[in-house]
């Protein structure tokens, strides 16, 4: 599941859109492609691909708030493959960083938390969608806030870990969400991400018709290059940079996801799933996988002399 972000200083901003590479700033952009009624440019600096115009923040809450309920439904039905995923994650978490405060942003349902916390960490999750959150809350027992990150208003440094699972492709302001990021970790702390690979297999092989650029809910679409360029130049050591096979996935959750790559999704929401559900029951156990799909990152907070951070984001 996943949260929109949204930087304090651009809460009211619903008309507003940002100029340039939403990474880098960079005016050198070029028309990449046309999909589903969005243009994509691509940075000829940091290679960040990006919706132009980005859509206003207010905007892309909305349509949050509209595709929710189905999708989240479909991830309940999916935990089993979703714990499944996570596990390896946080084997991985515990070899950089054994224990401490944890703090997942983009929490949904808390399954990766309720995983961790019974590794030992002490977890927080953070995510604008209500639905999820209070499942994560009242059915879990998680400590999750209904919030962006930039509202949670952590304090410098609070944290050891911090991950973010398909969450950062959401927001129209990498650049301001990963200074945030390296803020709220301490010096020494990991960061572990995953997104959508704009250069792996499978986007190489659809083309346009890739997945990430139909989305309704994402934005920005990066390779290990952007993705690289985003976390050095927030302060970041990288650890581990790949790209690696997608969760196991229930026929459900792809014809859920289907409709909204490649259909209206306000129309097929309010009638198409009903049509759906027959064929749903009968193919819903069919496992199915994304091959070389994400990208997984994991960096650290150097322990090195403190970087100069902007005196906006400090605590």
């Amino acid at each position: 599941m996943t949260t929109i972000v949204r930087p304090a200083e651009q809460a009211a901003a619903a008309t507003t859109t940002k100029e340039g590479c939403c990474l880098c700033q960079s005016q050198q952009q070029k028309l990449f492609l046309d999909a589903k009624q969005r243009t994509v440019v691509e940075c000829e600096d940091c290679g960040l691909r990006s919706l132009s115009p980005m859509p206003t923040l207010d905007h892309m809450i909305e349509i949050n708030e509209e595709t929710v309920h189905p999708f989240f439904n479909a991830c309940l039905e999916d935990e089993e493959s979703y714990r499944t995923y996570f596990e390896p994650k946080l084997n991985a978490l515990q070899r950089a960083q054994p224990n401490g405060r944890l703090l997942d942003v983009g929490c949904g349902a808390g399954f990766f938390l309720d995983a961790a916390r019974t590794r030992g960490y002490d977890v927080s999750g953070v995510d604008l969608s209500p639905v999820p959150a209070a499942h994560a809350r009242d059915k879990l027992g998680l400590d999750v806030r209904v919030d962006s990150l930039y509202g949670l208003k952590a304090p410098a440094a609070k944290f050891d870990a911090v991950t973010i699972f398909q969450t950062i492709e959401h927001d129209p302001n990498p650049d301001a969400l990963c200074a945030e990021l390296y803020r709220i970790i301490r010096p020494g702390g990991v960061l572990m991400v995953t997104t959508p690979a704009a250069d792996g297999f499978v986007a190489r092989v659809m083309g346009r018709r890739w997945f990430g650029y139909r989305n309704v809910e994402h934005v920005s679409f990066f390779s290990q290059d952007s993705l690289r360029h985003a976390l050095e130049e927030a302060g970041f050591e990288i650890e581990l940079l790949e790209i690696e096979h997608g969760k196991k996935l229930s026929m459900k959750y792809v014809f859920n996801r289907l409709i909204n790559y490649y259909y209206n999704h306000r129309t097929v929401l309010s009638n198409g799933l009903r049509v759906l559900h027959p064929a749903m029951i009968v193919l819903g156990k069919v496992p199915l996988f994304e091959p070389w799909a994400h990208l997984y990152a994991v960096a650290r907070r150097p322990n090195a002399p403190e970087r100069d951070i902007p005196e906006a984001l400090r605590a």
